[in-house]
């Protein structure tokens, strides 16, 4: 589905299996932070949806148009739309000091990135967007590392989903790049929190292997045409 932000007239393409069937949803714009809400379409598939989610401009404004705009029975959904080429990041870190250095490093590598401020947050992101990368504090909101429920979800993530997931994990006890602990926890790369301000080396590093090691595989996939 393409869908068209009116406030800032951005265009998004929304894989179809994300879109909630035959309901009006929100979406929130990745490139103005404005929410869009996006109504069923009847039309083909190069129609586009969603209008401003802004109705209080819209209510005041002199051509406001003769539309029922009562979005407050539209299902809430968590759904990003994103830019076509556009990296996107799930942040699941509270701890002040290791945001800070996160999303700075973010921002230095163009990923547009996605704050969980809850365990219920950042399970319902997951389930509507496909993140190209996730940084995961395994104390977060509180949580430990031997029960950690974000790393839980993702563990058992079918493969062909699972591998288009780079998934770092933010840990006290694992020493940073420890590749065998890594792979034990089912994460592509750990960063100890005493090395949190060497976040973004760390990173392009590591996605640096990641590519190196799905080479073969993701060229063989555009071969064939396989998404």
């Amino acid at each position: 589905m393409r869908i068209q932000c009116n406030h800032c007239q951005a265009v998004f393409n929304v894989p179809a299996d994300k879109v909630p069937k035959g309901q009006q949803f929100k979406a929130t714009c990745s490139k103005c932070r404005r929410t869009i809400i996006v109504e069923p379409q009847s039309g083909g598939q190069g129609s586009l949806a969603g209008v401003d989610g802004s109705l209080s401009e819209v209510a005041h404004a002199p051509t406001a148009i003769a539309a029922d705009l009562d979005v407050s029975s539209a299902y809430d959904s968590p759904l990003e739309v994103l830019e076509e080429g556009a990296r996107s990041a799930l942040v699941c870190v509270d701890e002040p000091g290791r945001l800070k250095a996160v999303k700075e490093a973010l921002e230095d590598l163009n990923y547009y990135s996605s704050m969980a401020s809850s365990v219920k947050e950042a399970l319902s992101k997951l389930r509507y967007n496909q993140y190209d990368l996730v940084m995961l504090d395994e104390e977060f909101c509180g949580e430990t590392a031997e029960n950690n429920t974000i790393l839980r979800y993702l563990q058992p993530m079918p493969m062909s989903t699972r591998r288009n997931i780079f998934l770092m994990l933010i840990s006290s006890q694992v020493k940073t790049l420890d590749n065998l602990m890594a792979f034990a926890k089912s994460v592509n790369a750990v960063i100890n929190a005493s090395d949190i301000q060497k976040v973004k080396l760390v990173l392009e590093r590591a996605i640096a292997d990641h590519r190196r090691f799905y080479k073969v595989y993701w060229d063989l996939v555009k071969s064939i045409g396989i998404h």
